[in-house]
């Protein structure tokens, strides 16, 4: 949970799109009704209607429509988004379900045939396909039945027949929309103000499945706005920073799908701001730190997306400057995990993550207290081994590995854009990551290259910091060949070490060279330490191959 929970869901993510049912197309065994779910969903260009089309039996049961509230004046809501609220319109509940039915006019069963459909239409009990007389039996209006002619101009047919689907779908959603927004005059500000929130989400998240994109930023605009006036205390924090984040996604996406960059950037701008002081717990800081991460990183992927479709960056206000501000936030959460979860303490039973469904009832919510909504935590005990539990999970992020993945995101940004000093400044973030995860080789490979530059700008102060960082590498992988040419390099000219540092090097370098074991280098891991000791125990028992020619060219000389 603690690696994953801030990911943002799928349904967030993508496109919405108006989600359509087709029944009675039998697509395994009959080549004709094959044909026709080929047409609806092979080589879907930009220009056919945005529907998502399933194929389900006909007698498949579709959730169950709640009860309609008549009153909400005894109603305490328990949360603001429930987390099953987007798939369901997205995959489970159809705009439209569509009945195809197979009947040759002249069949001489016309009656049963008849009969048989009505039975079938009254099954799915909602619309589509097949005579005046048949649309009389089966209690539809003319405009719900469409015929279906399988010729060569069958993807024709289709084209115009999924025009009309795409019709009945945009009223369903506007029938939708005006069923949410009359709900409006039974709600009070005082206890309702959760509602005003999900309402504004759910009128925008249906005018996205409308396409009417225009109108579902306003909307968004408004729920943005409305979740920041929701009173804030530790219990809610999380609920709140989730729905603004999920809400300021959207904004920006559909700035830039608006092709407006600068209002997209404005208003990232503007939720960093309102967001940045939102910690929450003290005991939990290193989830806001990982919350705060992800905003950046989820916007650079935003932009990067943009980008791709035709938007024009600049050098100055390019992608990688948010990758890099995610990276360092990620390095902050890895910080504050270090000081705030402790080792060897177990994982208290049960265990206060665990939920009866598995997952939780609404966004952003802590799984030991779903639905609680007043300042003060329901079970003190209940919290405190929630908060553990919370510290014991992120025990086990790998932190190193986020933070290196957003970093090279980072700088594959700032080369694209010809940005040589930035990408050789997270070259080398990233090349002590790859030493603190342990990964020496990666972590030498990288420094190396960046050396290169810093010794052609005479940058000495960064290249010692770096030479220090390999020979700890070198010394670590019991590298003879490399930690004689680090420590070569740090006795030399160029080094800004002090006297002293110097001098242990140079003992060292001594010690290598008549084919003894150097002491560990300061700052190492003790257990690394302890296993580098044993290799070099085994690289100095083979003394007769210790040979090594030093190409002395490339690096600043002793004097």
């Amino acid at each position: 949970m603690a690696g994953s929970q801030w990911e943002l869901p799928p349904e967030l993510c993508c496109r919405p799109m108006a989600f359509v049912a087709l029944t009675g197309l039998d697509v395994v065994y009959n080549a004709v009704h094959r044909a026709i779910w080929d047409a609806f969903c092979a080589n879907r260009r930009a220009d056919r209607v945005p529907i998502s089309f399933k194929v389900l039996p006909g007698d498949h049961e579709y959730p169950k429509c709640r009860t309609k509230r008549t009153s909400y004046e005894w109603y305490i809501p328990k949360g603001i988004l429930k987390t099953g609220w987007m798939n369901k319109h997205l995959n489970l509940v159809p705009a439209l379900v569509v009945l195809f039915y197979e009947l040759d006019w002249d069949d001489p069963q016309w009656k049963e045939k008849q009969s048989e459909c009505a039975t079938k239409v009254e099954i799915v009990s909602l619309s589509v396909i097949i005579a005046a007389a048949l649309c009389n039996a089966c209690d539809l209006s003319g405009k719900s039945l469409f015929v279906l002619p399988h010729t060569d101009h069958l993807v024709g047919y289709i084209i115009r027949l999924e025009n009309a689907f795409y019709e009945h779908a945009q009223t369903y959603y506007y029938t939708e929309i005006r069923r949410v927004k009359s709900h409006k005059e039974f709600l009070n500000k005082t206890t309702h103000q959760l509602l005003f929130v999900r309402h504004q989400f759910k009128i925008a998240f249906f005018s996205e499945l409308k396409q009417d994109t225009q109108n579902a930023l306003k909307y968004y605009r408004t729920a943005y706005s409305l979740v920041h006036e929701l009173r804030a205390h530790e219990t809610n924090m999380l609920e709140i920073k989730t729905m603004a984040g999920f809400i300021n996604y959207k904004i920006c996406r559909l700035c830039f799908q608006h092709n407006t960059p600068l209002d997209a950037i404005a208003q990232f701008r503007k939720h960093i701001d309102l967001c940045k002081k939102k910690i929450g717990s003290a005991e939990l800081a290193f989830e806001h730190t990982a919350w705060m991460s992800k905003q950046f990183q989820s916007f650079g992927e935003l932009f990067d997306e943009a980008i791709k479709l035709g938007l024009t960056a600049i050098q100055t206000q390019n992608p990688g400057f948010y990758y890099q501000q995610a990276a360092c936030y990620s390095q902050d959460r890895k910080l504050q995990a270090q000081q705030l979860c402790q080792s060897g303490v177990s994982l208290p039973t049960p265990d206060p993550l665990e939920t009866p469904t598995g997952g939780l009832d609404f966004y952003g919510q802590r799984p030991w207290r779903q639905g609680h909504q007043s300042i003060d935590p329901p079970d003190p005990e209940k919290e405190k081994a929630g908060i553990l539990a919370l510290q014991i999970k992120e025990r086990d992020v790998p932190h190193s590995e986020l933070i290196i993945a957003l970093l090279s995101n980072a700088v594959a940004q700032f080369k694209k854009y010809k940005c040589p000093r930035m990408k050789s400044h997270l070259m080398v973030q990233m090349g002590e990551e790859y030493y603190h995860a342990k990964d020496y080789t990666k972590a030498l490979k990288l420094l190396d290259y960046v050396m290169c530059d810093y010794r052609t700008e005479r940058w000495w102060g960064l290249l010692t910091a770096i030479l220090t960082t390999a020979l700890r590498c070198a010394y670590l992988m019991a590298n003879v060949k490399d930690y004689i040419t680090y420590s070569m390099e740090l006795l030399g000219r160029a080094s800004t070490l002090r006297e002293e540092q110097k001098s242990r090097i140079e003992k060292n370098l001594i010690k290598v060279l008549m084919n003894e074991v150097p002491d560990a280098e300061p700052e190492c891991d003790p257990s690394s330490s302890t296993a580098a000791a044993s290799l070099w125990n085994d690289r100095m028992a083979l003394a007769g191959s210790n040979d090594f020619t030093i190409e002395v060219q490339d690096y600043v000389p002793f004097s």
